[in-house]
């Protein structure tokens, strides 16, 4: 690999000179600036960009740590610091922690040692101690979705008790009354928030929450559908689910209608964040609206106003969760689904398609007819 010193070497100038080129200083020759460009040119070098930022003192580096790159919502947020870091000249440096409070210091360490000139935060699992040390090493470091005391200034978030106690009402709206909840199995900020949400507005409204019907897993596609296996495999009737996230609502969907299992005829489901994928589901996910677009900007700008010492600049706007209406919810069906489908079942037997939750059913049924 080519060395700035062989790129002196081939011009004919010192390594200095080669140095003010590459940096675009005005205090060189014309003659001695084409001579290092061609020599770069033939060598194919490139100044080292750590270099760069330890020689100047300065970096055109922002670091945002995710939890994980799979999730479209994580790339809905990375996407936006993006075009925010762009309009100011920067580029991203992106890390991710996968709800591992391990991972996650190893991310955040892996972007100081970059030198960056700003920090994007999206760590749920690192205790409030850890991070408050991170935050008050890196001024320019900016949360989201967490807020810690005593840097309330350089969080942003939103409400998500009450986002998904928004949910948890419009289903209760619609006439249900029992409601399953699909929530992460991580012991995160976000996740007891929305957990939170969904008690009190079962709470407030007197209805009662069934331990059976509560079910956690990863925050995924892949959870989601174990989420929907389980609460079939626990045999409690259900009308409608609240879900963590519309990611986990997408997989939980997709057993629903794999066992022919209508939604919203026969289920509800509400998910949260209103992410891309939830417009494009069939039928369109009813869903609360987590604004991470314009968080991961405001996040950028209020980073970038700190490393400035800007301070006047350097302000959160409000950012409001509400609840947007498609075409998962509907009022419970008359008739349960878990009765209707024993009731083909009985016309058409036993059938290799048939719905494995309903075999449950059955069992059961047989199970407790013969004093089991």
């Amino acid at each position: 690999m080519p060395t700035i010193r062989d790129v002196a070497k081939l011009a004919g100038v010192s390594v200095a000179t080669v140095s003010r080129v590459l940096n675009n200083s005005s205090k060189v020759s014309e003659q001695a600036r084409a001579a290092v460009l061609k020599a770069q040119r033939e060598l194919d070098f490139h100044l080292n960009a750590n270099a760069r930022t330890l020689a100047r003192k300065d970096s055109e580096i922002i670091g945002v740590t995710v939890s994980d790159m799979s999730d479209p919502y994580f790339g809905c947020m990375v996407r936006a610091c993006e075009n925010a870091a762009h309009k100011i000249g920067c580029s991203l440096l992106v890390c991710q922690g996968f709800h591992e409070a391990e991972r996650e210091i190893v991310a955040i360490e892996n972007l100081l040692s970059h030198h960056c000139r700003g920090m994007i935060v999206h760590a749920l699992t690192i205790s409030d101690e850890k991070l408050s040390a991170y935050m008050r090493r890196v001024p320019s470091m900016v949360l989201i979705n967490r807020a810690i005391k005593g840097f309330a200034d350089r969080c942003v978030n939103i409400d998500n008790e009450k986002g998904e106690y928004l949910a948890v009402s419009q289903l209760i709206a619609a006439g249900h009354r029992a409601i399953a909840y699909v929530g992460s199995r991580h012991n995160i900020d976000d996740a007891k928030q929305r957990l939170s949400g969904f008690r009190k507005a079962m709470v407030e409204h007197n209805l009662p929450i069934h331990q059976r019907l509560m079910v956690a897993d990863e925050p995924s596609l892949e959870g989601g559908i174990r989420a929907a296996r389980e609460l079939f495999s626990r045999q409690v009737p259900f009308t409608a689910v609240a879900v963590y996230n519309d990611t986990m609502a997408a997989g939980l969907m997709s057993v629903f209608q794999e066992k022919g299992i209508a939604i919203p005829q026969d289920v509800s489901v509400v998910g949260f964040d209103d992410i891309m994928l939830a417009r494009c589901l069939n039928p369109p996910l009813s869903t609360i609206t987590n604004p991470v677009d314009e968080m991961g900007e405001a996040a950028v700008r209020l980073s970038s106003s700190l490393y400035h010492k800007d301070h006047q600049a350097a302000a959160i706007p409000d950012f409001e969760v509400r609840f947007v209406q498609r075409r998962s919810i509907s009022q419970p069906n008359p008739i349960p689904w878990t009765e209707r489908f024993k009731s083909k079942s009985s016309h058409k037997g036993a059938q290799d398609k048939e719905s494995k939750v309903l075999a449950a059913f059955r069992r059961a049924k047989e199970e407790a007819a013969h004093g089991h």
